[in-house]
């Protein structure tokens, strides 16, 4: 699948092909209806001070976004194939390899928010 993907440690941001990811027991498989850019994705474009220190290289980028439940792993609860909506608060970052410029992130049950 395609991604926007933090490839090197510099300006820049960059499209990749990346697979989708195996799910997990206690993981939620989101397919990406719609995602925003927020103002640690301009920091992690421009590579800056702040960004530099915090954000491991390679990495894909996002972590705003409204998703669709489309796998669920065997131990997660109150969940539905395709009748669960998910989204993510984008101020609330639990983990920082599950993020959304990308069609299917897989989430960990703990970082869902369910509507």
């Amino acid at each position: 699948m395609k991604a926007l993907s933090k490839l090197k440690a510099e300006e820049g941001i960059w499209m990749t092909d990346v697979p989708v990811p195996e799910l997990g027991h206690n993981d939620l498989l989101i397919k990406i209806r719609k995602t925003a850019i927020c103002g640690t994705d301009v920091h992690i474009y421009n590579w800056d001070e702040w960004s530099q220190k915090t954000i491991p290289v390679p990495m894909v980028v996002g972590h705003e976004y409204v998703g669709e439940v489309v796998g669920i792993g065997q131990e997660v609860k109150g969940f539905k194939n395709r009748r669960s909506r998910f989204w993510r608060r984008p101020y609330h970052l639990r983990s920082l390899s599950q993020l959304s410029w990308r069609s299917y992130p897989s989430v960990p049950q703990h970082d869902r928010r369910r509507r």
